[in-house]
């Protein structure tokens, strides 16, 4: 299975570093006895978790799915959360593959969370937060909007708005609405149980679809149906959207990108005796 290229796009994987949260918050109710044989913890019950970026390049708009952390993060935040990542992350993993930020045209978040949003800005001399990426556009649900504005409770602390807001006052955010198109080959797919308005994204041709697949299926190991997270918002919500997406996926021979997954970039399923199986992986090279 190769992902270089979708249609008109290339595409371009951004490992830019990685964290770890609590196992059983990770897994839900799913018991560590089962989940610790998939995802060993450390000695403070957390899980290791990638920020796994997709860069799409037709050869006049660079699109960039998802930014990361981010590195304006406190001391005590980096400590707490065991943030390892190289100072500048996702401008130099841009380096390795000769592109730079000003490059960037197109920025797509799923949803607005600081571990997928966090890169979004940055602090300037000034000490100002301001959008990372000077020359591009920036695209959120509005559905997903609302809740960074006004997040319930469960899920305050996942909304820091340092990330986002610079970005309505630089007047480079776009507001999309649920199932859109953004621009040729590239659409977005709603679900609502994780938080709401996340935005899966969809590349297509006429043959092949990618499925940037965020925190509906962080994890390989969420292909299971009933392994879904303790943070999600709505967790019967999200097993009904899993069940209906996966089956999409299985029959359509989608191939699911996990932007979480520290092992496992990209796979394709099939649908066997009402489970769901992987049929072809890629793996992260190590080296």
């Amino acid at each position: 299975m190769n992902i270089d290229k979708i249609g008109k796009w290339k595409v371009t994987v951004l490992e830019t570093g990685e964290f770890w949260l609590d196992g059983g918050a990770m897994m839900g109710s799913v018991p560590k006895v089962l989940w610790e044989k998939t995802n060993p913890p450390d000695d403070l019950n957390r899980i290791c978790l990638s920020m796994r970026c997709l860069l799409l390049d037709d050869g006049e708009n660079v699109v960039l799915i998802e930014t990361g952390i981010g590195d304006k993060n406190s001391q005590k935040f980096i400590n707490m959360f065991n943030i390892k990542q190289d100072r500048n992350a996702l401008s130099n993993t841009l380096s390795k593959y000769n592109y730079s930020i000003e490059n960037i045209t197109h920025v797509i978040l799923t949803h607005l969370h600081f571990d997928h949003a966090g890169g979004a800005t940055k602090i300037d001399e000034n000490g100002k937060f301001v959008p990372m990426f000077p020359n591009a556009e920036y695209f959120i649900s509005k559905t997903n909007w609302d809740a960074g504005l006004n997040p319930s409770p469960r899920d305050r602390a996942s909304y820091l708005k340092e990330n986002y807001l610079p970005l309505l006052d630089n007047k480079v955010l776009n507001f999309v609405d649920d199932n859109t198109e953004i621009i040729d080959g590239i659409s977005t797919y709603v679900v609502n149980g994780h938080t709401y308005g996340q935005q899966l994204v969809k590349i297509s041709d006429c043959n092949r679809s990618l499925i940037f697949c965020s925190d509906l299926i962080p994890l390989r190991s969420h292909i299971r149906l009933p392994w879904i997270m303790g943070y999600d918002l709505n967790a019967v919500l999200t097993l009904e959207e899993k069940d209906k997406f996966l089956n999409l996926a299985a029959k359509n021979n989608w191939i699911l990108f996990f932007y979480h997954d520290p092992d496992t970039i990209a796979v394709t399923i099939k649908k066997d005796n009402d489970k769901f199986k992987v049929v072809n992986e890629i793996r992260r090279r190590t080296n």
